[in-house]
This record gives C-alpha cells, sequence and structure tokens, in this order.
C-alpha cells in the first residue's frame, strides 16, 4: 500500500489515504470522500487537474531538466494527457517534451490519468 495525501481540499477532506499501486488517483479520491471535479473521466476536458508532488525521494529535479540521471520513478505521460494539460496552460511545451523523452512526471497530472505508482505522494487542488 502507498500512502497518498490530499492537502488543500478543505476541512474533512484534508487527509492521509492507503491506495495500491496502479489505482488511478480520481477513484482513490472518490472513494474516500475527497471531491475533485471530473466532467469527462477520459483526459480531455482538464477538470481534474491536480499538483503532485513525489514525497518518497529528497530529489528536486526541475521538470524542465533533460537528464536520465533522475533517482525519482519513471512515469509514463500518455499523449492526451500531455496535450491536454499543455492546452489549458499547466505546463510547457517543453515539460511535455522532456516528460515524454525521459519518462519524468509533470508538476501537475490529470487525477483521471495518474496511476499510483510505488511511492507515496502529495496531491493539492491545481487552482
Amino acid at each position: 500500500m502507498v500512502s497518498v495525501i490530499f492537502c488543500g481540499f478543505g476541512g474533512s477532506q484534508d487527509k492521509r489515504v492507503f491506495a495500491k499501486t496502479g489505482d488511478v488517483l480520481l477513484r482513490v479520491a472518490q472513494s474516500n470522500g475527497i471531491l475533485i471535479p471530473s466532467d469527462c473521466k477520459d483526459g480531455m476536458c482538464a477538470s481534474c487537474a491536480v499538483r503532485v508532488e513525489d514525497i518518497a525521494t529528497d530529489e528536486v529535479l526541475a521538470s524542465t531538466t533533460e537528464d536520465y540521471s533522475s533517482k525519482g520513478q519513471a512515469v509514463y505521460m500518455d499523449d492526451k494527457e500531455l496535450e491536454t494539460l499543455v492546452s489549458m496552460g499547466a505546463i510547457s511545451k517543453k515539460e511535455a517534451e522532456i516528460a515524454q523523452q525521459f519518462n519524468r512526471p509533470t508538476p501537475v497530472r490529470l487525477a483521471c490519468q495518474c496511476a499510483i505508482k510505488d511511492t507515496s505522494i502529495l496531491v493539492k487542488p491545481f487552482n
């Protein structure tokens, strides 16, 4: 089980929960009473954008750093998610290219597309 900490969602929604590796972040949130908007649940509308931080590593690597030596976990992000994040202005085209090339997560993810990895994360609202 992996620790997922929701912070900034307000009141009783700010909590630590546990999830299985491979669970989708949006489903984890919903099943634990955390309200993340989700209009399409398919990665197209961007209503479920959240900020996600890996809290299990002490490495801080900018999302614009082109480097294969990252100690963080490799994260595959679908082209559709990256295009949606770029079109909404949450990340730059450069960040999307680096995420694709180096399998690095971006600081903003779509909760409906974000699979839980085997590392603890902190989740905050995008706006």
